[in-house]
């Protein structure tokens, strides 16, 4: 769940970073805005950017080391869990089902 709300964070970041460089003449100044035309862009951006490398920093220390990884192999799961996901004409295996039973393929659960 954090992980997903680092990534919108990351999404918003890169696209406010993105969108800013991509923008012609500025707009008129409002008379609320506060401060000096065009001073407080860049300190704005750089706390944009100190934001997303703090983001991305969290992201890099969640990752599963490589000796951990077990490549080809799929989670057990139980009798009557969904073993398997529907994509189209295609069936996507989420787990492995336990001995004596098998992943339907109509209900896609182990039965």
């Amino acid at each position: 769940m954090e992980s997903c709300r680092a990534l919108a964070l990351c999404a918003v970041a890169a696209a406010l970073l993105l969108g800013a460089r991509g923008q012609g003449p500025t707009p008129p100044r409002r008379a609320r805005d506060l401060g000096p035309p065009g001073g407080g862009g860049a300190s704005r951006e750089k706390e944009l950017i100190e934001a997303l490398q703090e983001v991305l920093e969290k992201l890099k220390s969640k990752r599963v080391p490589h000796y951990e990884k077990k490549f080809g192999q799929v989670p057990m799961c139980d009798a009557g869990e969904q073993c398997a996901v529907r994509k189209g004409a295609r069936i996507g295996k989420l787990c492995d089902c336990p001995r004596g039973t098998s992943c339907n393929s109509f209900l896609l659960k182990c039965l």
